[in-house]
C-alpha cells in the first residue's frame, strides 16, 4: 500500500469526527468475542480481598506521589531503627510504602542500604 493511502479500517467516519469535535463521545468499536479477560479467581479461603493503599497525606497534595513513596520508605526504616523490640507499629509504614513505591525502587534502595551508599537520612 502506498504511503499516502489510508487503510479504510483505520479511518474514522466523518460523523464520528464531527461528534468528537462537538465534545461528544464517538461510538465504540464492535466488541470482539474473547477479548475481555475473565474475573480474577476468588480467594482460597472463600472470604473477600481487602485492597488498601496509603491514606491521603496533606504533605503531598499533588498527583505525583514519588516524594510520598520515598518519605514513607524512610519513615518505615526510621521506625524499625527506633523500635528495636516492638516492630508492629512500623508495619503500617511498610504497607504504605509497598503500596506507593514501585518494586524496582524498593529493591534498589534495599541494596544501597546494605552496601552503605543509600542517599537518605535513615
Amino acid at each position: 500500500m502506498a504511503d499516502n493511502m489510508v487503510n479504510p479500517h483505520d479511518k474514522m467516519r466523518s460523523r464520528d469526527v464531527n461528534k468528537v469535535a462537538r465534545g461528544e463521545q464517538a461510538p465504540r468499536p464492535p466488541h470482539e468475542l474473547g477479548s475481555v479477560a475473565d474475573s480474577p479467581p476468588p480467594p482460597p479461603n472463600g472470604g473477600t480481598i481487602e485492597l488498601r493503599t496509603a491514606p491521603c497525606d496533606f504533605r503531598f497534595p499533588t498527583t505525583n506521589q514519588t516524594r510520598h513513596c520515598y518519605v514513607r520508605y524512610l519513615e518505615y526504616h526510621r521506625c524499625m531503627k527506633a523500635k528495636e523490640g516492638d516492630k508492629s507499629e512500623c508495619e503500617k509504614f511498610q504497607r504504605y510504602y509497598r503500596s506507593l513505591c514501585p518494586t524496582d525502587w524498593v529493591v534498589e534502595w534495599n541494596r544501597q542500604r546494605e552496601e552503605g551508599i543509600f542517599p537518605g537520612p535513615i
